[in-house]
């Protein structure tokens, strides 16, 4: 048996045949054997070196079989994955090809619906493609089931002619047809958020602050740039001023803001919430501007707040 270490899965299922009735004649593998479920193959993993499910008994199912032939020394545990992984990619197949049969549920929905499929999409979210049929005139919910049982036998039909399944795989997508296509159409799909909407830029309730800030202050363009030059914030230059302040100029400039932001949400161009943020940003922003905006003139200040 050492010399079967190099097997290929196309091999395998073959390997594991022999292998398993050799050892459920012998006598000694036979003492290392479980009982198998009828449902083997829902306990093969689906690589190499996983394991059962958790649900599963220990040693139950092929992997169970194949444990226990390994510890008797029946076949290698190299042995035991490559057949685990070679019934593994036979039943991923199996899955793909019978998954295949009922691709088009939707496409064939529309089609009965008499809607195209994009349409069809349009209407579902929030609902379910029963609540739609039974709300088109002349069609139901059990006429769809009745329609989408028709083409899902019909698509068996042509595979299985066209050999692209087996007889076993027609069985089983034919038995899982009625309970798949159930699912199907009651399926409530669900509801599509809004997309949130963006915010716009605080800078633009807050304006022109080069003028807001010769307004509260009172100076000329000419005088302020030149005390910013000199290397004096805002904050210095409103101190220094007969009855103003640096607070008192930050909250002129917060409070016009919050004036345009107001009026804006009152035209319904702005949410409640998406004003509370705004404001937020604002008052923040207006204070760091006039704390940091020196030295430098005040256009290039707000270019360095934008920035």
């Amino acid at each position: 048996m050492n010399g079967m270490f190099g097997i290929g899965r196309g091999a395998a299922l073959t390997i594991a045949a022999t292998a398993l009735g050799a050892g459920l004649l012998g006598s000694v593998a036979l003492g290392a054997l479980t009982p198998l479920r009828a449902d083997t193959f829902t306990s093969v993993p689906d690589r190499p070196g996983t394991t059962t499910p958790a649900n599963a008994p220990a040693g139950d199912g092929l992997k169970g079989i194949l444990d226990g032939l390994v510890a008797k020394g029946v076949i290698t545990q190299a042995q035991e994955d490559a057949i685990l992984g070679a019934v593994g990619d036979a039943r991923g197949k199996d899955g793909r090809a019978i998954a295949k049969l009922f691709a088009d549920l939707l496409k064939q929905s529309a089609g009965y619906l008499g809607v195209t499929p994009a349409e069809l999409k349009a209407k579902l979210p929030g609902t379910s493609l029963a609540a739609i049929a039974n709300a088109t005139p002349g069609r139901s919910r059990d006429g769809l089931v009745a329609a989408l049982d028709t083409a899902v036998r019909d698509a068996i039909a042509k595979a299985l002619a066209g050999g692209t399944i087996t007889q076993e795989q027609a069985d089983r997508a034919t038995a899982a047809a009625p309970q798949r296509i159930a699912a199907f159409v009651d399926r409530v799909w669900p509801q599509r958020l809004p997309p949130s909407p963006k915010l716009p830029s605080a800078l633009s309730f807050i304006g022109n602050l080069s003028a807001a800030a010769r307004d509260y202050l009172g100076l000329s363009r000419q005088d302020l740039a030149q005390q910013l030059r000199d290397g004096r914030s805002l904050a210095d230059i409103a101190n220094a001023t007969p009855g103003k302040s640096r607070d008192g100029l930050v909250a002129a400039i917060t409070s016009a803001a919050d004036a345009r932001i107001d009026q804006a949400q009152a035209g319904g161009k702005l949410t409640a919430d998406q004003a509370a943020q705004l404001k937020t940003r604002v008052g923040e922003m207006v204070a760091r501007f006039v704390d940091q905006a020196r030295p430098g003139s005040l256009k290039g200040a707000e270019r360095r707040q934008k920035a």
